[in-house]
Order: C-alpha cells, then structure tokens, then sequence
C-alpha cells in the first residue's frame, strides 16, 4: 500500500462551543435512508483501483465538512451516514466492544492507562472503553466536524479525562511522543476504493501505532476481508500479520465474535467479525 504525505494542518481540539455549533445535524427516516441506499446501487460501480496519486487532499476537506447524517434504519437501529456512505451501523455494538475489551485487557492498568481513539463514529467503542475502569485517560482523533461536535459532547460527560482532536490521523499523530499509549482502537472510513477492504484504511497506520505503544501495549483494529468467514481468516493471517509484524509488533493473534448484522444491510454479510490484537 503506498502512502503520501499530505500538507499538515493545525490540529483542533473540540471545544463545547464547536459542538454546540453542530448539534443540528438534520436526522432522517429510515425511508429518506432507504432511498439514499437506492440511489448508490443505482450508481456505475467502480472501474478498478484509483492510483493514490490520483487522490487529491480535496477529498479530506470534503470528509471534514460533509454533512453527516444520524438515520433511523429497519429493526429500530440507528446508522451514520457521510457522503452517502454508511460509516457505522449501531448493531456493530458487539464487535465495538469486543474491540474495546481488547484494548483494555490485562496489561492496561501496568502500561498507565492512556488510550487513544482513531475514529468516534457512533461513540459505540468510545463509550465502551469509558467503562473500564484501568483507564485513565482517553484521547480521541475523528476527522468530520459534525461528529467532532457530537464527540465533544459526549467528552463533556464521559466518566475518564477525555480529549477530543479535530482532523485525520495522518495529520496529528506525528507530534505525539514515542510510547505515549497504552493501547490503540483504530476504526476509520475508508476514503476512496483502494481503502474498501482488508487493512486497507488500517494498513498506512501500523508503524505509528507500533511507535506510539508503550512496551506491552495493545493495538486493536476494525477488520473486514472477502467474501466469507474462512477468506477473512484467511487474508488476516496471511497478508496483514506479516505487515503488522514488519512494522514492528512482536506478537499477533486474532479473535472473533458473533455479530449479526440488521436486515438489508448493504456492507456487511458475515455472522461474526475478526478482532485483531497487536502487541
């Protein structure tokens, strides 16, 4: 996977006053949603991986400023949506906290307790690790405004010291000193189609998670590949562990736990979800 530096902006803590100003966000029904979905398989289907180079940083400033839309779906779920695309879906509640559980295992409360977030979506995984009690503190990155606004909401309320950042990981994880966290949750959206599957989103981000762990850290990650369970087993293992192991993690295993998705749902057809555990 190849990686480009993009120009670095300041990055921006939220603030109540910035979430105040986007706790507008407009709430559609679920047939408003349906007809979103309709739309986008109604659209020509991709033509085959883009270049990176043909990736322009307007897509950031697009993702920063979309509109992101909290909708009510079939079997009375909740779903965010962004450009049209569903970012999050709250029956993954499982699988964000198995994830959450990960990073918080045994080894926590020996590393200090510091956990760093990438991506608060629905605030599923954020609240999760709000509840353990080893941590101490919580640092969370999300990249579009709106639910920047909504993180620093629920920041406000949230059981451990938290902090919320304004922007993409790429931007900011840079002025964070070495072994500064005890465990990392990395749940991004994939911004264009070569991000779509397997460590795609995931993968650029593996040497600075291994950088950014204390010795005896934990780094967990959304992971979804092919068409079956036994693909998905399969392309972990075979694909991303050697690249986590390259990038400088000593040890790496895999979990699972059953998930099942809500009827009609369009991005996810497994009944269980691959929890990837780095150490």
């Amino acid at each position: 996977i190849r990686s480009r530096q993009w120009p670095r902006r300041r990055p921006r803590l939220a603030s109540r006053a910035v979430a105040r100003a986007h706790t507008g966000t407009r709430e559609r029904t679920s047939l408003q949603c349906r007809a979103m979905r309709a739309e986008e398989a109604e659209a020509e289907e991709p033509q085959g991986p883009r270049r990176e180079e043909e990736r322009e940083p307007e897509s950031w400033e697009a993702w920063r400023s979309a509109e992101a839309v909290y909708c009510k779906l079939p079997g009375n779920t909740e779903g965010l949506q962004i450009l049209g695309q569903p970012v999050m879906e709250d029956w993954e509640a499982p699988y964000m906290k198995a994830l959450a559980d990960a990073a918080c295992g045994p080894s926590l409360a020996e590393v200090g307790g510091r956990v760093l977030e990438v991506g608060f979506g629905l605030g599923l995984s954020a609240a999760y690790l709000d509840a353990h009690d080893d941590v101490q503190e919580h640092v969370i990155i999300e990249a579009n405004d709106i639910v920047l606004g909504r993180a620093a909401l629920w920041a406000d309320e949230a059981r451990r010291p938290t902090t919320v950042i304004g922007g993409f990981w790429q931007e900011i994880v840079a002025d964070f000193p070495d072994a500064s966290f005890g465990s990392i949750l990395f749940d991004v959206f994939p911004l264009d189609f070569d991000e779509a599957s397997g460590d795609g989103e995931v993968g650029p981000f593996f040497a600075e998670a291994a950088r950014l762990l204390k010795p005896g850290g934990i780094f967990v990650f959304y992971y979804d590949a092919g068409g079956s369970w036994f693909d998905c087993v399969q392309a972990f293992r075979k694909d991303t562990v050697p690249k986590l192991l390259a990038a400088g993690f000593s040890a790496v295993q895999d979990d699972q736990v059953l998930c099942k998705p809500r009827p009609g749902c369009t991005y996810f057809w497994k009944d269980r979800f691959l929890i990837p555990i780095a150490k």
